[in-house]
């Protein structure tokens, strides 16, 4: 059996084989573009600013606390002034980006580890769950991955050619152009750069941190323009910084609990964003990857290392959130350990080092391409749980169809933003909506803003977003306080959203 493997494994084509696993991660993204959901609240949120600004105004700072890279931005501006206002060209670049980072993903894989067992680093990226879904949502998430891979691979050109002066000089304007597309690629910069003087000043090379100020002097001006412009205003956004504080690294750690948050988000990590569900298993084989890499290449592990540990320094100053969809441009290089870890411990299990390495990558991937594949039929609404989402779209076509001349819609506080981005799709009239009051806490308040419905004679309540605990109990004191203010006719509920048409007592 074991021979059979052998002999299997060595007739293998890789090359054609990663191009099939590219083709068939560009079919998972393009499959979940071409659903069209209904946009998020973030989403939604995000695309008011894109929709009602001038390309000068996107400069200042965003409504409802959001924050976006300028370059991101101003795509998307364009985008929808050129091609119309959607869904699909809102989600355009994001596609764009997702796909071209399965192709820098292929070139950065090459460089970095062992040719058969590339197509198994392109395997975990084309099926993991985040990157697939993010590649389909109004946010920066999916073109930060592609760019990291950008300056990954445009890095790992530059050392190739000995710091030639020609390709320092297109580092140097690629980063500066980067950090104005993708927050993070502040910390890719940060860290490829301390690596790259770090070594060279080891070896005395000072030729080469010579030719590398010709990359950090246009780097580090492109930063102090964008901060002036942009992070600066981001920075001190109490709004932001209130909702992601669990999310920095508690720095020193003083107590038990600060200590079990790094563990908790190490292995949470592996779930989200990378996407891999056995977290354990690949925590393992990251660390036996960190570890060899670390004894073999030390420069290339800093490399690859450094941007996770910078974030983790803007997180424990409180600049960075550590968690989740902003994690997601760490994938790239947290995958290539994986894999490296995968290979070494293939090597190292004599005989039947084949099969060993057969059922890690089985039990790695197994989950993820399952979930990968059944969402070719069924294309995801959230992605692995860890997103609130809501299918506002049917709702409000509902109310179209159903809903009379002189009807009022009352919008629950965290549908506002959804439903403002379609409203004029559905036609409906300023006239005839009302904005529900934030009267979080204030239980009170929401009865005040419901006692004004009752002098109209028919009233649909329009909800969405209120998966979490504290919302869904927001949702059952209105429906228990409308039904003691009048009688409910009817009713229609989507994924994450619903509405109630209540008639009211004279």
């Amino acid at each position: 059996m074991q021979t059979r493997i052998n002999t299997l494994f060595q007739r293998l084509n890789f090359t054609k084989l990663s191009w099939t696993i590219i083709v068939f991660g560009v079919v998972l993204r393009v499959v979940q573009y071409a659903a069209n959901r209904s946009l998020s609240l973030d989403e939604a949120m995000l695309a008011l600013n894109i929709v009602n600004r001038s390309f000068a105004e996107l400069l200042q700072p965003l409504s409802y606390d959001q924050g976006a890279p300028i370059g991101f931005l101003l795509i998307e501006k364009f985008a929808i002034q050129t091609l119309g206002n959607s869904e699909y060209v809102l989600r355009l670049f994001p596609l764009f980006s997702g796909i071209g980072a399965l192709l820098l993903f292929y070139g950065v894989a090459k460089r970095s580890i062992a040719s058969k067992f590339v197509p198994l680093a392109l395997v975990l990226f084309a099926i993991s769950e985040p990157l697939i879904y993010y590649a389909s949502e109004v946010k920066q998430y999916s073109s930060d991955v592609a760019i990291a891979l950008l300056l990954l691979w445009a890095i790992a050109d530059v050392r190739s050619d000995r710091l030639k002066v020609s390709k320092t000089i297109l580092l140097g304007v690629l980063g500066a152009i980067a950090i104005w597309f993708s927050h993070p690629a502040v910390f890719i910069l940060t860290g490829i750069g301390s690596t790259l003087a770090l070594f060279s000043l080891v070896r005395k090379d000072w030729r080469a941190i010579a030719r590398l100020s010709i990359a950090y002097v246009p780097w580090a001006l492109s930063f102090l323009a964008l901060y002036h412009v942009s992070l600066g205003d981001l920075a001190e956004n109490e709004g932001l910084l209130g909702f992601w504080s669990p999310d920095f690294a508690p720095f020193p750690p003083t107590s038990f609990s600060d200590l079990k948050w790094f563990v908790d988000t190490f292995f949470e990590v592996f779930k989200f964003p990378i996407g891999i569900t056995l977290s354990g298993l690949a925590a393992l084989t990251f660390l036996i990857g960190s570890i060899y890499t670390f004894l073999k290449d030390k420069e290339r592990f800093s490399l690859l290392s450094s941007p996770i540990f910078f974030t983790l320094i803007a997180s424990a100053m409180g600049l960075y959130p550590f968690r989740g969809r902003l994690l997601l441009f760490l994938v790239p290089f947290a995958l290539l350990f994986i894999v490296t870890g995968i290979w070494q411990i293939t090597k190292k299990i004599e005989p039947g080092s084949i099969m060993v390495g057969a059922i890690l990558v089985g039990l790695l991937i197994f989950q993820p391409l399952l979930t990968a594949t059944y969402h070719l039929i069924v294309p995801r609404t959230h992605v692995g749980g860890f997103e609130i989402v809501e299918d506002i779209k049917p709702v409000l076509s509902y109310v179209q169809d159903h809903k009379q001349n002189d009807d009022i819609l009352y919008i629950y506080r965290s549908a506002e933003a959804a439903f403002a981005y379609y409203q004029q799709r559905y036609v409906f009239g300023d006239d005839e909506v009302v904005v529900g009051v934030d009267s979080k806490g204030n239980w009170s308040g929401y009865a005040k803003d419901l006692d004004t419905l009752s002098v109209k004679h028919r009233a649909w309540i329009v909800f969405s977003h209120f998966q979490s605990k504290g919302s869904q109990a927001e949702v059952d004191f209105y429906l228990y306080y409308l039904d003691t203010l009048g009688t409910q006719l009817d009713s229609f509920e989507s994924i994450g959203a619903a509405v109630y048409l209540y008639i009211f007592n004279e």
